[in-house]
């Protein structure tokens, strides 16, 4: 049986024990403000955009160094223009089909980000050659969707409604997300409990999956929306992703992996930044600020998070090889 990468290097053990403190210490504090303040306030948007576009899109911003892995073989001096092209074209491309059928992609986008947000929350513990690694990669990232549309509905439909450009509506039906937020939690503790079972999960990263889960529903039940999706997208998904790259860079020294990934993340991740505020500063003149930059955030998001799942998935099976 394949141990979890946490086993396999004590480094990174220490490192995801001092991240997944900070990200408990995170959501009790946010949910404490929120409690004796209740934040009515838009000015933690502007927070949230922040974070999202710089900590948020920096754990896609070494695609490049991925890409350069995977095309320079094949096209020599050519690969970036190769690359960069296929990669931007596919992005335009989500983008056009949502500015055209935004209820379709939007489910379309929710499937996806949901195996994406799952794959890279569990990767780090458990065995990644079981069969039903996709299912419960599936229902781990269904969660963070499933949540706010139950707990929080009345502020996500808004958001939703939002998305839709205008051009789309929808019903929202209450009891509908009900029944979706208890079976994918009744679905994701039962996958749970049988990796327990076989052996492929041991009981402390049970715990501490089964205690991510219960932090997931307390932020989108007690935090406005994008703040809760800020923390949990930030400081529990990207913040794995990161350490796991890390690790790949510099698997004899962990430290001297998260330097060189910050050296090699900041040039994408401050060229998407200053596309956004740029895209920001565009769309306000026919949005609310709030309005441009839920879309800047999201429909951003989804458009970079088609290309950045393929080349995650092409780049993971050649490394198999």
């Amino acid at each position: 049986m394949t141990k979890s990468l946490l086993d396999t290097n004590v480094k990174l053990k220490q490192k995801f024990y001092f991240q997944f403190l900070f990200y408990l210490g995170l959501v009790i504090l946010s949910i404490s403000i929120n409690y004796f303040s209740e934040l009515k306030s838009n000015f933690y948007l502007i927070i949230c955009f922040f974070l999202l576009a710089t900590i948020g899109v920096s754990h896609g911003s070494l695609d490049n160094q991925k890409g350069k892995l995977l095309f320079q073989k094949k096209f020599n001096k050519h690969w970036p223009l190769i690359f960069y092209s296929l990669y931007i074209a596919t992005s335009l491309l989500v983008l056009l089909i949502w500015l055209n059928f935004p209820l379709l992609s939007i489910i379309f986008f929710f499937i996806v980000a949901s195996f994406h947000f799952g794959h890279e929350d569990l990767e780090l513990f458990i065995n990644k050659n079981f069969f039903l690694n996709r299912l419960i990669y599936f229902f781990r990232g269904l969660l963070v969707i499933s949540a706010p549309l139950y707990l929080n509905n009345q502020e996500t439909a808004n958001f939703i409604d939002i998305l839709l450009l205008g051009i789309d509506t929808w019903n929202f039906n209450p009891e509908f997300f009900y029944y979706l937020f208890y079976l994918n939690l009744f679905i994701l503790i039962s996958l749970q409990i049988l990796y327990l079972y076989l052996k492929l999960l041991n009981f402390r990263y049970f715990l501490i999956i089964c205690i991510e889960n219960l932090s997931i529903i307390l932020i989108f039940n007690y935090l406005p929306l994008i703040l809760a999706f800020t923390i949990y997208f930030c400081f529990m998904h990207s913040s794995k992703h990161i350490l796991s790259l890390a690790n790949e860079l510099d698997a004899n020294d962990l430290n001297q992996g998260l330097k060189r990934f910050l050296v090699l993340s900041l040039p994408l991740t401050m060229a998407t930044f200053l596309i956004a505020v740029i895209m920001l500063f565009y769309l306000s003149n026919d949005f609310s600020i709030s309005n441009a930059m839920l879309k800047i955030i999201f429909i951003g998001l989804a458009s970079l998070t088609l290309p950045h799942i393929m080349l995650e998935y092409i780049y993971g099976r050649t490394k198999k090889r």
